[in-house]
């Protein structure tokens, strides 16, 4: 069965993952990192609103991948995405919503370019 996607946005893709898929939560400041008690995070996107987001650092390693409005492949937050493997998004363009818990595809196969897109609401995963 196939999957709708809504493309809701691009930005530069710091290395070469394919596609990422899991769910997005949005932090916003340390407060929202020191709520996650013991949440699962290996299915979780982070999305994030400014670029050297260092309070993300804590838990960093354990998420599925990043993406951030800001940011350059230079920046703080990209150092610690390629020390940690985590796949990340940098200066994404969001031209649609993305929401807590919606399921997010993030097409990181092209080597500069990455695609931002969500499942369609009530559309059945693959």
């Amino acid at each position: 069965m196939s999957e709708d996607l809504i493309a809701v946005g691009t930005g530069v893709n710091l290395f070469s993952a394919g596609e990422v898929r899991g769910v997005a939560r949005w932090f916003n400041d340390t407060s929202d990192v020191l709520s996650i008690d013991d949440d699962d995070l290996e299915e979780t996107i982070a999305f994030v609103s400014k670029g050297g987001m260092t309070f993300l650092s804590p838990i960093l390693p354990d998420l599925r991948a990043i993406v951030c409005t800001a940011g350059s492949r230079e920046s703080h937050l990209a150092i610690l995405s390629r020390e940690s493997d985590v796949p990340c998004v940098l200066a994404a363009e969001l031209t649609g919503s993305v929401s807590d818990g919606d399921t997010v595809v993030l097409h990181l196969s092209d080597a500069e370019t990455a695609r931002v897109a969500v499942a369609a609401t009530g559309a059945v995963s693959a």
